[in-house]
């Protein structure tokens, strides 16, 4: 019977045209007419006919089911990008004045260098999945506030930062013996000193020095720099580093989750870094399957083109952690301000937000989820003369929600040692949802503190009281699932390999055919 039923199924889709497409029938699919409206930078408008430039060629994004596995959003992410970007590949392989610099899948985009005297960018529309075109713009370093505000001169507990006190990490370190073991934290930035006795950069072999696993840079193209060794180009990325995962060995616990397998990523330099940089890196962090992203630097205003790579992220089951800007209240950077991040303001040790910090009401314009308006920062934690560590050995306070930042990241790193299948989405909730405002702070999400300050033991305690034990039932439930959901992707593995033999339109039809036929003698059968 169930040959039957499949035999009709197959049978009616053939009938109303359903047909295995060849791979020479996809590329062709992929290539318009050319009346389509293309996006293009306003930037990339005015350049001088003469010009040699680097531009970002942005595709149309996957569609992932919402029930997707983490692994199977990377691969659908990945197999789409391949997809719709051959046909530009190809053109651009047989094009002398088009070179491929790089190619991204967290977010469907390649990187391209144009002589602009020889390309008109309104040509890219004949390519039926391009849907903008714009600028390898920079992101930076927020700049350094001018007021640093300083720490009253006697902290209640030198054996740690008022920082790491603040967010309660000591508490969640000894009532849930959680200080982010396992759990992977990528922290992309301007690079981390791998030598200072406070910082234990990951590795997949200690013997070489090239920290595999551990580290990766990344030039203004995109391109990974290959045999690189640890190194800092200015301080700022050692410091943010040492306060998701520093140790104590000056006397001073600097780091709020300590035993954190830390991933550093040289993305930028204190001049700033390229878009194709920052996505070159995220796509390094999610390879190396970090469970955090941590990223203490940003453009201001808002920038769109962050959009997908931040959501494609969290869908693939990573925290997205960032900071808001050190440009004060009415403004905001991205990748901050993008809805899926959890965006991070600074506060000082009085629970006083920094003058510094930034924060606004944003409103939903360039993509189809979300609230319609929104305010960012999500959270704030401390960001004011904030104790780490520096390139040679050195500790010195800096301030700015950079700082801030790491301790969401090493906070996040506690609840997921706790409970290692938190979703993004859940972290982001309890952490709103347990942090705290001062007295005379608004009850509501304001663009100051946001939902308020991180609190890590709080999150701890609500993320253990939410637990529920599986039952019986519930974990044959999971079993089927699983096997259905092998099955489904047994059978689009199938079609896939079908779409790629040069004579999968003869099998198909052939099959089609004797199907019609048996189709024809079961209903005769029914009717006699």
């Amino acid at each position: 019977m169930a040959c039957v039923v499949c035999a009709l199924l197959v049978s009616s889709l053939v009938i109303s045209g359903f047909v295995v497409p060849t791979v020479a029938n996809q590329n062709a699919a992929l290539v318009s007419s050319g009346d389509d409206d293309l996006e293009i930078d306003d930037s990339l408008r005015d350049l001088e006919d003469s010009e040699t430039v680097e531009l970002v060629v942005r595709f149309e994004e996957a569609t992932v089911p919402e029930d997707a596995s983490d692994d199977k959003v990377e691969y659908r992410l990945e197999e789409h990008a391949a997809k719709t970007q051959a046909p530009l590949l190809d053109y651009a392989t047989e094009t002398a004045w088009i070179s491929v610099e790089e190619e991204f899948w967290v977010t469907n985009a390649v990187l391209l260098e144009v002589e602009t005297d020889r390309v008109d960018l309104e040509a890219f529309e004949r390519f039926d999945a391009i849907e903008a075109i714009h600028e390898n713009f920079e992101l930076s370093v927020p700049p350094e506030p001018d007021e640093r505000d300083d720490v009253a001169d006697e902290d209640d507990d030198p054996s740690t930062t008022w920082g790491v006190e603040a967010v309660n990490a000591p508490t969640v370190w000894q009532e849930y013996d959680a200080r982010g073991d396992g759990v992977r934290v990528a922290v992309l930035d301007t690079g981390v000193d791998a030598d200072h006795p406070d910082i234990e950069l990951y590795t997949d072999d200690p013997t070489d020095p090239t920290y595999p696993g551990g580290w990766a840079e990344f030039n203004e193209s995109g391109d990974r720099v290959v045999g690189s060794t640890p190194y800092d180009s200015g301080a700022h990325g050692t410091h943010v580093s040492a306060t998701v995962a520093g140790g104590n060995q000056s006397g001073t616990a600097i780091g709020v989750a300590p035993e954190t397998e830390l991933l550093h990523g040289l993305v930028l330099d204190e001049e700033g870094g390229t878009f194709a940089q920052i996505i070159a890196g995220m796509e390094w962090a999610l390879e190396e399957e970090a469970d955090v992203i941590s990223m203490s630097f940003g453009a201001t205003g808002r920038h769109h083109q962050l959009t997908d790579p931040v959501r494609n992220a969290e869908e693939s089951g990573v925290a997205v952690v960032a900071a808001i800007g050190n440009e004060g209240e009415n403004t905001s950077g991205s990748p901050a301000n993008v809805y899926n991040s959890i965006s991070v303001g600074a506060v000082d040790p009085d629970g006083a937000v920094a003058s510094f910090s930034g924060g606004e009401r944003l409103e939903r314009t360039e993509w189809e989820t979300g609230p319609e308006t929104y305010v960012a920062p999500d959270v704030v934690a401390p960001g004011v003369a904030i104790d780490s560590a520096v390139p040679g050995g050195g500790y010195e306070p800096f301030p700015g929600t950079s700082m801030a930042t790491p301790h969401v990241a090493g906070t996040i790193a506690l609840l997921l040692e706790i409970e290692p299948d938190t979703t993004p989405s859940d972290v982001s909730r309890i952490l709103t949802e347990t942090a705290w405002k001062p007295a005379d702070a608004p009850d509501e999400k304001d663009t100051r503190y946001g939902y308020g300050i991180v609190d890590a033991d709080a999150a701890a305690t609500q993320l253990v009281d939410e637990r529920v034990e599986p039952e019986e039932v519930a974990s044959t439930q999971a079993s089927d699932d699983r096997s259905t959901d092998d099955a489904v992707d047994g059978a689009e593995s199938w079609l896939e390999s079908l779409s790629t033999s040069p004579i999968a339109e003869v099998i198909v039809l052939t099959a089609a055919a004797v199907l019609v036929g048996l189709f024809v003698v079961v209903a005769r059968h029914i009717e006699i």
